[in-house]
């Protein structure tokens, strides 16, 4: 499972909740139906382990398109030539949780 399809079945607000009361675990571990936060990686959590930081990004990323009046709003901000790397992956993150794929 990849960070989008994290965030695509559990929505954003699932990792904002379980991020305010664990901030120092390294991992986040979906398991069996739950959500954990994890310093060590064990085999029975099998594929459904992720950095926090690379689940923070893509989250971070919505915000970031939401604060600017959505996806049309945020890519009214990218003329050609546009110099912002960190829009332009925020919605590249967007469009991948909500459309475009996962890549």
């Amino acid at each position: 499972m990849k960070p989008e399809q994290f965030i695509r079945e559990f929505g954003p607000n699932t990792f904002r909740i379980s991020m305010s009361f664990v901030n120092t675990a390294k991992y986040l571990v979906v398991h069996e139906g739950e959500i954990d936060f994890t310093d060590e990686i064990k085999p029975h959590h099998g594929e459904r382990v992720f950095e926090r930081d690379v689940v923070n990004r893509p989250i971070e990323s919505l915000d970031l398109v939401k604060k600017l009046g959505g996806l049309q709003g945020a890519k009214a901000y990218v003329p050609d030539g546009y110099k912002s790397d960190r829009l332009k992956q925020a919605i590249k993150d967007h469009e991948s949780i909500y459309g475009g794929g996962d890549e």
